[in-house]
């Protein structure tokens, strides 16, 4: 299966439903950034995604909804258009329109469904009506289509915003400077500093840790050597920066301390782990990569390409024959040189030479497709930084971060802004207009002194969304407020808080800025990193992973972190983005180890380690009380073989997909472009007839998501149970029914 495949595997055809919970008619807008949210009422219990086209009769009225077509996702507000047809009693054939709507979602990433929380009619057009039946046949359609609220899939949606072509020109200034890169022929280990090494006094004993670095080292002052654990190793060396030799034991001080410190040794090592027993041990003070091969380089071909990569190693290094240039992806970036010894020159992921698009999707390295733009592949990783996960923060019970500093609050202004942040803190702790916001595990705090009392913040200044990437917390831009009630609040962040950016068609891992840490005789707060850990991209989850120590164990140390945060040991992060708490030290042992650790994922929504998410606004569950139930109008089926091929252009005017190309409706009837009666409807597998530039798009979507839908495996979706469904139509679950294959684009 390609990546492209597995990464949508969850598809649905109904996941643009989200305009069917129409009862509501409040506008349902984004706040701009600095502008107070709107209310919302509370979420209505979840329903099952349906087919499209919608047919539904009622009061002897006949509505059809086609498949809405995106035109933004902003926040959780999505904004959408629908071609629909209206039958009233008496008439042959239908009227066709277009309805506008805007609706506000529920997004839970992990689960990937998309709930309706609120919609609304902005707007309704019918070319064909005349103006007095404008409003009654719009009418209609809100009356029939009201009473739908809807869980729905998050697939279909984001191949709408595959066709929407967004850009987030916030992320043209990230620094893609190389890293030092370091190649070794025979498995080694890098021991990754923030800077020099960094001593602190273990509190109640003489031993002395470093404590910038994830790795477990400590000075012994008796003997004046530092010991390192490594996998079931115990080394030594004169100097924090090595060379370190085999040891084969440690004083019994520094054993109980590297046990109470929370290290652990790998549950198995890997049998090619178990046979290296010199791995040499390495150490570095500035950014930089490990690429080691086990013995000399052997590379291997990749069909149908001009490319070459090294098969013994865990890296992704290429070799282009004809130039024999090398090219090498870190953190989601492309740098080239003609030899190892560099220097290394950073390629655009949209200016690589044409061969690494046409690398298999399921053959060796096909992975990092999602590092080459314009790629299925690139594209559904640029669509899911769009996507917010979302969740509702209940007011009375909303935990209050217990925002520290070292010392008094100390500020600093931020570049290009008039805002400042705190330095001395591990907390993200930014000053504006007199007041001073916190953005903690997603959730934006304020009050009126850096030291607290937090209240959960429902308007964010829109200063703080032009923090610059140069700026270590600059990730809190991609959080956000959007509406409030006065039981919750409505946020949400997107995969930008967590370290993945969008850029340049494709996405990378962190800023590229070094950012320097707080030091001072007590206290080391660390800042994210975008290079030192191998960061890897993973398609199918969308995520990061990271590897510390790979060939003492393999999966020694192995993160996912895109969508959201990974607790692998007690204390947090030492180097994340975004929900990750830094350990900060004060001469005690709370310090984060991660090295060799095995890989424990919680969650990778950060909102589900908060206990202060009303959960029944987010997931669909009803609220405490007896549940509402409304009478659900009756769906029939029409006489005629209803395909979902009708489209709405921006102006309001309704197109159908034929065989022959695109129809026009006129006058009540279908016109052919170029042609003077009309012709017949389009099979299921249709030619992709050139068309107007953006209904071919639309069309183009839809087959997307079609296919992603029917291809998509039965275990890895939650499907809700089938409703009733007249004859013909088959269940209400968004899939067509067996031997059903009509245009459900």
């Amino acid at each position: 299966m390609s990546i492209h495949r597995k990464r949508s595997c969850l598809s649905g055809l109904a996941c643009v439903a989200l305009v069917l919970g129409l009862a509501r008619l409040g506008a349902a807008q984004a706040p701009a950034p600095g502008e107070p949210p709107p209310a919302y009422a509370p979420a209505p219990p979840a329903e099952p995604a349906s087919i499209w086209p919608l047919v539904i009769e009622s009061g002897g009225d006949e509505v059809i909804m086609y498949q809405p077509q995106l035109e933004s996702l902003n926040g959780d507000v999505l904004a959408a258009r629908a071609a629909v047809s209206v039958r009233k009693p008496g008439q042959q054939d239908p009227v066709f329109g277009v309805v506008w709507l805007e609706s506000r979602v529920a997004i839970d990433r992990n689960a990937r469904t998309v709930q309706i929380l609120d919609a609304n009619f902005t707007k309704a057009k019918f070319p064909d009506a005349q103006p007095g039946d404008q409003q009654a046949l719009a009418d209609a359609v809100r009356q029939r289509m009201a009473d739908h609220p809807k869980t729905l899939s998050l697939d279909q949606l984001l191949a709408m915003l595959e066709v929407v072509n967004r850009e987030q020109a916030a992320d043209v200034k990230l620094d893609n400077t190389a890293p030092k890169i370091i190649f070794l022929d025979h498995p080694a280990v890098k021991v990754q500093y923030d800077g020099a090494p960094r001593l602190i006094k273990v509190e109640g004993s003489e031993l002395l840790r470093v404590v910038n670095t994830p790795f477990f080292v400590v000075l012994d002052p008796a003997s004046k050597t530092y010991f390192l654990k490594g996998a079931t190793q115990w080394f030594a060396a004169a100097d924090p920066l090595g060379p370190f030799q085999v040891n084969g034991a440690a004083p019994p001080a520094i054993a109980q301390l590297a046990d109470q410190s929370g290290y652990k040794d790998p549950d198995q090592q890997t049998a090619s782990a178990a046979a290296r027993p010199n791995v040499q041990i390495i150490t570095s003070t500035e950014p930089s990569e490990l690429i080691w091969t086990d013995g000399p380089e052997e590379m291997g071909t990749i069909p149908g390409t001009d490319l070459l990569y090294v098969t013994n190693t865990d890296s992704d290094l290429f070799l282009q024959v004809g130039s024999q240039d090398l090219y090498l992806l870190l953190s989601g970036r492309w740098f080239t040189s003609h030899d190892r010894q560099g220097p290394w020159a950073y390629v655009p992921n949209d200016k690589l030479p044409p061969d690494f698009s046409r690398i298999p999707a399921g053959g060796p390295r096909g992975d990092v497709l999602a590092q080459v733009a314009g790629t299925p592949a690139a594209q559904d990783a640029v669509v899911d930084t769009y996507v917010p996960q979302t969740a509702a923060i209940n007011r009375a019970t909303a935990e209050r971060p217990e925002v520290v500093y070292d010392g008094d609050p100390r500020f600093q202004p931020i570049e290009g802004t008039q805002c400042t942040y705190a330095v001395n803190s591990p907390f993200s702790v930014v000053g504006f207009g007199g007041r001073y916001y916190c953005c903690h595990n997603a959730v934006w705090y304020t009050c009126a002194a850096p030291v607290g009392p937090w209240d959960l913040c429902v308007a964010v200044p829109a200063e703080i969304y032009t923090i610059p990437p140069s700026c270590p917390i600059y990730p809190v831009r991609y959080c956000r407020v959007y509406g409030y009630t006065p039981e919750v609040v409505y946020c949400g962040y997107t995969p930008g808080y967590v370290g993945c950016f969008a850029y340049n068609g494709c996405v990378v891992y962190g800023t590229g800025f070094y950012y320097s840490p707080w030091f001072s005789p007590v206290h080391y707060y660390p800042r994210p990193f975008t290079f030192g850990f191998a960061a890897r991209y993973e398609p199918y989850s969308g995520s990061w992973g990271f590897q510390i120590g790979s060939a003492w164990g393999g999966v020694s140390f192995v993160s996912f972190l895109g969508n959201g945060h990974d607790r692998l040991v007690p204390g947090g992060h030492w180097f994340g983005y975004g929900g990750y708490r830094p350990v900060y030290v004060r001469n005690d042992i709370r310090v984060a180890n991660v090295v060799n650790r095995s890989r424990v994922i919680e969650s990778r929504n950060i909102y589900e380690r908060r206990t202060d998410v009303r959960r029944d606004l987010v997931v669909g569950r009803p609220a405490e009380g007896p549940r509402v139930v409304r009478p659900e109008p009756a769906r029939v089926e029409v006489g005629h073989d209803v395909r979902n091929n009708v489209y709405a252009d921006p102006e309001g005017n309704v197109h159908r997909k034929t065989l022959d190309g695109w129809e026009n409706r006129q006058g009540n009837k279908w016109v052919p472009q170029g042609r003077a009666e009309p012709v017949r409807e389009a099979p299921h597998e249709a030619p992709h007839a050139a068309g107007p530039g953006e209904l071919e798009r639309d069309f183009h979507a839809r087959m997307t998501g079609r296919d992603r839908y029917e291809n998509s495996p039965q275990p890895s979706r939650s499907e809700p149970a089938a409703h009733n469904e007249p004859s013909g139509r088959g269940s209400d679950t968004g899939k067509p029914p067996a031997g059903d294959k009509g245009e459900r684009h």
